[in-house]
């Protein structure tokens, strides 16, 4: 009895919670002291210096169109090569970018913009060379990889980081090219956004590296419910403005799961070249839209944080990269004709 008593007080006393995503994926909160910012890297009070009882006002109107973004990476074959004592890491990569885009007055969702790149590239200073595959017998598809300038140091994690550039980049190019400046349509980008993003782009991060709030702001956090925000903050170095929101519904909450309180909490990036009003406008429609296209707990575990239509988009780009059994498989004869080491 007194041990089930010390072990019914150790939960008690602990405020452990489950992580919902679950262990095939990278957690949602990974934030370390190291990575905190100090409160001069942030502006907490651009909308409001009231954080204790903040309440957003409803989104004036919603626009009709909506376009998600985003990509995905995987590495086919990791390299190493040498000569005498020196060691050399490569990669051979695919990446996938596309984007869906949702009419709200039909309603209506459809993928666009799909493209899909085989890349190389190796860390160090060594040069990389556009690289055909063979293919088999009875088949027209042919592999093309595609050299890629590395700047990544000559270690095994340049290899994720080659590809990952890669992905960035490519999705980035596609942002521009679906820039939408009219106000009726919103582009949304699943991930952080990029310096040179479009001021238009709204930023979708749903997962936390960094501690951008200190204490007392960031115990909002906590507090929210599904469809409420914090307010805007400014981060100075990066000139976006930023704010936190409780995704999901409440027939999910987190303590009935079991999950923690900050189960469900995504951060929203605008350029700060905008004005403050309408990233207010901005930040208030995200309240309606962004718990809307939340993912189910049954159909996707990294809801409520991954969009449905991103989700969609993630499994339509993993079948147009093909299959990685074979195409490793490939690469595998492609090396082997070249015989053993001399």
């Amino acid at each position: 009895m007194l041990e089930d008593n010390y072990v019914s007080n150790f939960w008690r006393s602990h405020n452990f919670r489950l992580e919902p995503w679950g262990n095939d994926y990278e957690p949602p909160i990974q934030i370390s002291e190291e990575l905190s910012l100090s409160e001069s890297d942030v502006n907490p009070i651009v909308e409001t210096d009231n954080w204790d009882c903040f309440e957003s006002s409803q989104a004036r109107s919603l626009p009709n169109h909506l376009i998600f973004i985003d990509g995905r990476r995987r590495l086919d074959a990791a390299l190493v090569g040498g000569d005498g004592n020196t060691i050399t890491y490569g990669v051979f990569g695919t990446i996938a970018v596309g984007a869906v885009v949702v009419d709200r007055t039909i309603p209506k969702a459809s993928c666009i913009e799909i493209d899909v790149r085989r890349v190389l590239g190796f860390g160090g200073e060594q040069d990389a060379v556009s690289t055909p595959i063979p293919c088999p017998l009875g088949s027209k598809a042919e592999l093309l990889y595609t050299a890629i300038k590395s700047n990544q140091p000559n270690t095994p994690e340049a290899r994720g980081a080659i590809v990952q550039n890669a992905m960035l980049a490519a999705e980035e190019q596609l942002v521009s090219k679906v820039n939408v400046k009219n106000a009726d349509t919103l582009v949304i980008r699943d991930g952080a956004l990029r310096y040179e993003s479009p001021t238009s782009t709204l930023g979708y991060i749903k997962t936390m590296h960094k501690q951008y709030l200190s204490e007392n702001y960031a115990a909002l956090l906590w507090k929210l419910l599904p469809g409420q925000r914090t307010p805007i903050f400014h981060i100075k170095d990066r000139s976006q403005y930023s704010w936190y929101l409780k995704s999901g519904d409440s027939q999910h909450s987190a303590q009935q799961l079991g999950y923690h309180d900050l189960h469900g909490i995504v951060r929203l990036e605008l350029s700060s070249k905008i004005d403050i009003e309408t990233a207010k406008e901005i930040a208030n429609q995200t309240c309606y839209l962004i718990p809307y296209y939340a993912s189910h707990p049954s159909r996707d575990p990294r809801a409520p944080q991954n969009l449905a239509p991103v989700s969609a988009l993630e499994r339509e780009l993993g079948r147009r990269m093909g299959n990685a059994i074979l195409i490793k498989r490939r690469l595998q004869c492609f090396l082997a004709s070249f015989g053993g080491n001399k």
